[in-house]
């Protein structure tokens, strides 16, 4: 029964010293490789330090190029503010100088602008003022001339009231005045001829005179007036006529109908 107990006992043993040198080659494989990848490590370590300094390197001349462009801009920053500024001063000069000019042209402008509006208010108050004179005087001719327009017509009233009233053969001189004043500024002869049948025919003109004049009888409807005159056809109140001549042909035209 011992002798059992010890063969299990030693079978347990060599059971355990065969599983303890598995387990020590697992164990030195296993440190093998963990070495083998420590050692791998170490190198990526070592590079990666490397490629650290290289970076680092890098990083120091990108610095110190962007130091030196930083300076180079300060300065170039420096030197277009330096020309701005210049640029800007000799831009106020210029916008002053011009100002000035501007304000020396405007002023002579003004000046000559203000010499030339004098001297048409000047001619124009000299002109409103012969205007005016001119005017005083056509007024004065215009009274004149409404005064003697009122006695002539004062004048034919009175003559064609005497051949109403009377068969005397009586001429008024101012009539006879107008209507020879009336032909002679006639310049027609078609004009003139009306105005010399009426004065023919007021004058008493003899059938050799109005022959001598180039008067036909059968034109002058106004001779027959001049007989013994009888009541007035005439409304001599609404007697037409523009002038002493109408007034007077239509006058005697009315006394000559024959209705």
């Amino acid at each position: 029964m011992l002798r059992e107990d010890y063969q299990r006992e030693k079978s347990k043993n060599t059971s355990v010293a065969a599983s303890a040198e598995s387990s020590t080659v697992q164990l030195e494989g296993e440190r093998n490789a963990a070495m083998a990848e420590a050692e791998d490590l170490r190198q990526q370590l070592v590079a990666s330090l490397a490629d650290v300094e290289v970076a680092r390197s890098d990083t120091n001349r990108v610095m110190t190029g962007n130091n030196n462009l930083q300076g180079a801009l300060e300065a170039l920053q420096g030197e277009r503010e330096a020309e701005l500024s210049m640029l800007e001063e000799q831009r106020m000069e210029a916008d002053e100088a011009t100002a000035a000019a501007h304000a020396a042209t405007l002023a002579a402008t003004h000046e000559a602008n203000t010499a030339h509006i004098r001297e048409i208010q000047q001619a124009s108050d000299e002109a409103l003022k012969k205007t005016m004179e001119e005017q005083k005087q056509l007024e004065a001719k215009l009274e004149t001339f409404r005064a003697e327009n009122v006695q002539m017509r004062r004048s034919l009233d009175e003559a064609i009231h005497r051949l109403q009233t009377t068969q005397e053969d009586v001429i008024d001189r101012t009539l006879m005045k107008n209507i020879l004043l009336d032909w002679l500024m006639k310049t027609n002869a078609k004009e003139k001829k009306p105005i010399l049948e009426v004065m023919a025919s007021v004058l008493h003109f003899t059938e050799e005179e109005k022959q001598k004049v180039h008067i036909d009888d059968r034109h002058i409807a106004l001779g027959k007036v001049m007989g013994p005159f009888p009541p007035s056809k005439a409304d001599m109140q609404h007697l037409e006529g523009d002038n002493v001549r109408e007034k007077w042909v239509n006058f005697l035209l009315a006394e000559t109908d024959d209705d």
